[in-house]
């Protein structure tokens, strides 16, 4: 039963993390360009790829692996591949050997040949650990012996706990707010009981509301990523805080201020559809024809941008 209900935890905070990644490029990007040192505007174009892959165990039994992100980002006739995972758990270096499964099977998605080359090319990768302990490592590496010698790459690690509140609204890291109450997690039993303390983590969280609040009105968060931000650390609340009713109640009243819910982000969603098709379709035009003047063939360009031969020819020709 324990196990069951560690499992279901995760797979909220886990479901928290793909939802803001899936639905808000406002949150991700910043939090790619600080992650990975990029330096992407908001203009970039983010393009999610496929998740779900298959894994060839002993036996020839294959088992279905899903990453919690797999996508590209592309900006300037540039395109890079991201693959980041969300933990709960204490860091572990076993880790890695998921790491590496989720990794090849996404390069094999992208694979090229030159000649009798193969080219597979690996993505970057990330691990978001909502609990963390000072002995937690900022980077790992994969490495893999061959017999044409080492070849190695890192997986930026990043904690919750590295973060304040002026650190996640300083750096536009809006993708931590929802698991920052991990940050009290040891703590949560003595908050209940402490009138004093149990105001102090409210007087926390409606800060982070009215700075939300002031990014929004500011153009740096998009309504729909404050409605999303809103919903998902509602949603890390419940599970969190489940046995802490006080907390519970007093954080999630501070969270509750301008409530989207999921169908509600969903009318908004599509109510910007066709605006936003719009634009993105004008966004990957600009990135095509960079591409093409930099000498980029057609077959490559239409399989980083998603374009037709025929739109293409259309946008060489202009």
């Amino acid at each position: 039963m324990a196990k069951n209900k560690r499992e279901s935890d995760a797979f909220a905070y886990d479901d928290a993390f793909r939802t803001m990644e899936g639905e808000c490029d406002d949150i991700l990007i910043p939090f790619v360009n600080f992650i990975f040192g990029e330096q992407y505007t908001r203009n970039a174009i983010v393009q999610r790829m496929r998740n779900e892959h298959f894994v060839v165990r002993s036996g020839g039994n294959e088992e279905k692996r899903i990453t919690d992100s797999h996508f590209k980002i592309i900006e300037k006739g540039l395109c890079k591949k991201y693959h980041i995972e969300c933990e709960s758990k204490r860091y572990d270096n076993s880790i890695l050997v998921r790491f590496l499964e989720y990794d090849t099977a996404t390069a094999m998605d992208d694979i090229k040949w030159e000649g009798n080359k193969l080219i597979v090319r690996f993505p970057q990768s990330g691990l978001l650990l909502l609990r963390g302990s000072k002995r937690t490592p900022n980077e790992a590496q994969i490495a893999m012996k061959t017999p044409g010698g080492e070849v190695s790459y890192p997986v930026r690690i990043i904690k919750v706990s590295d973060f304040t509140v002026d650190d996640i609204f300083g750096k536009h890291l809006y993708l931590l707010i929802p698991y920052f109450i991990f940050n009290y997690e040891k703590d949560l039993g003595v908050i209940e009981e402490d009138e004093e303390r149990m105001d102090s983590l409210a007087k926390v969280y409606d800060s982070i509301v009215e700075r939300m609040n002031e990014d929004q009105e500011r153009g740096l968060l998009s309504a729909l990523s404050y409605g999303v931000i809103i919903s998902m650390t509602r949603k890390v609340l419940n599970k969190l805080t489940r046995k802490h009713e006080t907390v519970h109640r007093k954080v999630g009243d501070s969270m509750g201020g301008k409530v989207l819910d999921l169908p509600e982000i969903r009318a908004y969603h599509q109510g910007k559809d066709e605006g936003r098709a719009e634009g993105r379709e004008e966004g990957l035009a600009m990135i095509a024809l960079n591409m093409l003047r930099d000498g980029m063939d057609f077959s490559a360009v239409s399989k980083y941008t998603g374009l037709p031969m025929e739109k293409l020819k259309e946008i060489k020709k202009s």
